[in-house]
């Protein structure tokens, strides 16, 4: 992020922690460290902002004679010094003291703290299993509440672990630190954190003993395919979705319909979701098609309310492949069909990242009616859901996400006519993606540009 959205962002900041009733060096201060911070989505810091002025009020509604001074050093922006009168008065393992590391925007001393309150509570050997349950619960939190504290508190957690894990606990250590790298990878621009992640899927994939343990390594390929079908579709890197092909094909040796119904439809729906963005990426029929049918008995494993979510998920994939059929095809009757999923979908899909992911492919299905048929209703509709998906803050891809939404509202104005509306939203588009200066959606706001420019 430059200097100018840095100090965009901090001034935002600076305004609603007043709005909030922050004491000003206080806020100033903790604007400052978020502005600076790993997250430039406006609403994950705002919610940073939230949570350590929250906790800052609570230290000070506290009561007792140590807090109350504890609160004052806050309030005058001395929030170490704060952290240092809690030691002094040993209250190292305290609420008030994971409450200031929070204030201190001090995620490695909250996980360390963390890990002293596990060994002290923990039963003999059981301090690992514990410490992965809650990064696990702070990762999940923080996903669920935009909150990158909770997100880097959790890898902070994790990172600990993979420095101590030894023998059989080393897969869990790569795979749970490679599940924060891939969650926060999903809050932020760049490729840095879903590397990682790939790598560390890759490894623990490798240190599987499939005859030992087949559903174990049948879980590592799982991962492995996902982490790689979440780098191949967001950068069109057909590379990495043929490594999730593999690796979804390595589950389906394992997992059948007859023996697990549930882990084979959602290996089967993923495998044919990647398959079908291939298939569009070739501009091969074929392929798609296949996808299409790898579908047939998807559902039927995952009836029932408890696989609600799985099956709008699987939904969703059958609605992204036949699009991409009706987009090559330029076949109407495909994407009204993809358009009937979709709405299917949307009734059973409410969390945040997953509907918002569907909004934007409806979008798609729209914008792809639109250049097909002279009913204006197309490109209005298209616009009416991406508008809606970039209302649904940054989470499942974050910035990406964002600019993708804006690629599609560029390319709605484009549709209408409007170049100033094109230009304002391929501006907002770029800086989304100014992170990942190789990534194909910067190729394709260069394409718009040039299309703008014709």
């Amino acid at each position: 992020m430059g200097a100018e959205a840095e100090n965009a962002l901090k001034a935002g900041l600076v305004r609603l922690g007043r709005e909030a009733g922050g004491a000003e060096p206080l806020v100033e201060a903790l604007a400052a460290d978020l502005a600076a911070g790993r997250f430039s989505a406006p609403d994950l810091a705002a919610t940073a902002l939230r949570g350590a002025l929250a906790a800052a009020a609570e230290t000070k509604a506290a009561g007792s004679a140590v807090l109350a001074e504890v609160a004052a050093l806050n309030d005058q922006g001395a929030r170490e010094e704060a952290a240092a009168r809690l030691t002094a008065a040993g209250e190292t393992l305290s609420a008030a003291a994971f409450r200031q590391d929070r204030i201190c925007n001090a995620t490695e001393r909250a996980a360390a703290r963390h890990l002293e309150a596990l060994k002290a509570a923990a039963p003999a050997g059981g301090v690992i299993r514990a410490a992965v349950e809650l990064l696990y619960a702070e990762l999940e939190a923080g996903e669920a509440e935009n909150d990158p504290w909770r997100l880097l508190v959790a890898l902070e957690i994790a990172k600990a672990l993979m420095k101590r894990a030894k023998g059989r606990d080393l897969g869990q250590a790569q795979t749970s630190l490679a599940n924060c790298h891939q969650v926060i990878g999903q809050f932020r621009p760049g490729r840095k954190h879903l590397d990682l992640a790939a790598d560390l899927f890759a490894a623990a994939a490798k240190a599987a003993v499939r005859t030992k343990q087949p559903e174990n390594w049948a879980y590592a390929q799982h991962n492995l395919g996902g982490i790689s079908e979440l780098i191949g579709l967001r950068h069109q890197d057909g590379a990495m979705l043929k490594k999730a092909v593999k690796a979804y094909g390595n589950v389906l040796e394992v997992f059948n319909a007859q023996a697990h119904p549930v882990e084979w439809a959602n290996a089967t729906s993923a495998l044919a979701n990647v398959r079908a963005a291939l298939g569009r990426m070739a501009q091969d029929n074929v392929e798609i098609e296949e996808a299409i049918k790898m579908f047939d008995d998807v559902f039927d494993a995952l009836k029932g309310e408890e696989h609600a979510q799985d099956a709008a998920a699987a939904r969703a994939n059958h609605a992204i492949a036949r699009r991409h059929l009706g987009e090559v095809r330029k076949d109407e009757a495909l994407l009204f069909t993809a358009l009937e999923d979709f709405a299917e979908a949307l009734e059973d899909t409410s969390a945040p990242a997953p509907r918002a992911r569907l909004l934007h492919a409806r979008g798609l299905a729209h914008l792809a009616l639109a250049g097909l048929l002279p009913d204006t209703q197309w490109a209005d509709r298209a616009e009416a859901d991406f508008e809606a998906a970039r209302t649904l803050g940054s989470r499942d891809f974050a910035d990406y996400r964002a600019g993708a939404n804006h690629i599609g509202l560029a390319r709605v104005a484009l549709a209408k006519g409007d170049t100033a509306g094109a230009e304002a939203a391929l501006e907002k588009a770029e800086a989304a993606f100014a992170a990942e200066p190789a990534s194909a959606a910067l190729r394709e706001c260069e394409s718009l540009r040039a299309a703008l420019a014709g």
